[in-house]
């Protein structure tokens, strides 16, 4: 049987596989990473390569630093098709109560980690709040309804963008002077809030792969994550790759590379029998540590530095790095003591 054999005709659903549980527990464990510490030895050249991609391009371009919001927003949509499956009865209020939580605790966080109140709605929760509903609207209607929605955005993004302007550039394109307009500023590093829109193709390519999966469409999974990177590469001379903007070339190749990785997972774990318990414990509680990290990270470190400081005078890079690293490790561990103990933080 190859790896990615299809399953019986006709095609069955299947119970929830531990492929995407553990993907999104390594989606969450590279969020709150922040590169493991390694960002704190910059000035050593040999790292140089391994170190630029635990930082986001500077514009055009994509790095693996790059590709933890697509996988986190496209996990989201994978999901739906078990999540409603079990709560048949959920409809719009379900949908909307929890996108307007994930809005206001994504403020919240990012008020807290700013020390003052702030209205970040470019954060992921912020982000997630609307394409999660625009996702639900498209659950029930079928793959090419949803392909076509998902493509229908990305149009729209694309058109907008070029009537406008000079629409590739870190300033005067579209979403700066959209928020320039509704928010009086423009957010750092040049990013937009209309990204919202553009990236829940991104959720919808989500909810597709993830019914795919439920009826064990392997081949035909592979088959839109190439034609995805394919056509995102093929885009890009017209329309640059810019993560910052979600471009609909970014989306379409994040998409694809996004399903490759799932579809590694799935080998992995479903074929080769890799239980990756650690992965999977993380993602269990995938909300919750994304905004004790955020509310806590930086008095982490602080705290952390008590126990460290005394050598920093000493060796300042390494015990730095080592600092770091104990932060993530404990967010980790965190997750790990929830899960032993059956406690699931959910919105």
């Amino acid at each position: 049987m190859g790896a990615l054999a299809e399953a019986a005709s006709p095609p069955t659903t299947v119970d929830r596989v531990t492929a995407l549980d553990a993907f999104r527990g390594f989606t969450m464990i590279m969020m709150v990473s922040e590169g493991f510490g390694l960002m704190q030895l910059k000035d050593t050249a040999a790292l140089a390569p391994l170190l630029g991609q635990f930082q986001h391009a500077p514009w055009i371009g994509m790095t693996a630093w790059d590709m933890i919001q697509p996988f986190f927003m496209f996990i989201v949509g994978a999901v739906m098709p078990w999540s409603f499956a079990k709560r048949p009865d959920a409809g719009w209020g379900f949908v909307l109560k929890r996108s307007a939580l994930l809005l206001l605790w994504g403020v919240i966080a990012r008020s807290i980690r700013a020390g003052r109140p702030v209205l970040d709605v470019i954060n992921v929760l912020a982000q997630l709040a609307v394409t999660y509903p625009i996702a639900f609207a498209m659950l029930k209607r079928g793959e090419r309804v949803q392909l076509g929605a998902a493509a229908l955005l990305l149009v729209a993004h694309t058109v907008a963008f070029m009537a406008y302007g000079n629409p590739w550039m870190q300033t005067e394109n579209l979403g700066e002077v959209i928020d320039q307009a509704v928010f009086g500023k423009s957010w750092g590093g040049h990013y937009a809030t209309i990204n919202c829109l553009s990236s829940a193709a991104n959720t919808l390519l989500g909810v597709v792969a993830g019914e795919m999966l439920r009826r064990g469409q392997l081949k035909r999974l592979a088959t839109m994550g190439g034609i995805l990177l394919a056509g995102g590469v093929a885009l890009s001379p017209l329309v640059p790759v810019i993560k910052k903007i979600w471009t609909a070339s970014f989306a379409m190749v994040s998409g694809g590379i996004t399903i490759f990785a799932l579809l590694l997972f799935w080998y992995l774990c479903e074929q080769r029998g890799w239980r990756m318990k650690l992965f999977v414990m993380v993602g269990a509680n995938s909300i919750f540590i994304y905004l004790f990290h955020e509310i806590t990270e930086d008095w982490l470190t602080r705290t952390a530095k008590v126990f460290t400081g005394w050598g920093t005078a000493y060796w300042p890079a390494p015990l730095l790095a080592v600092n770091d690293f104990v932060v993530v490790a404990f967010q980790i561990w965190l997750c790990v003591w929830l899960y032993r103990r059956k406690l699931f933080f959910k919105l």
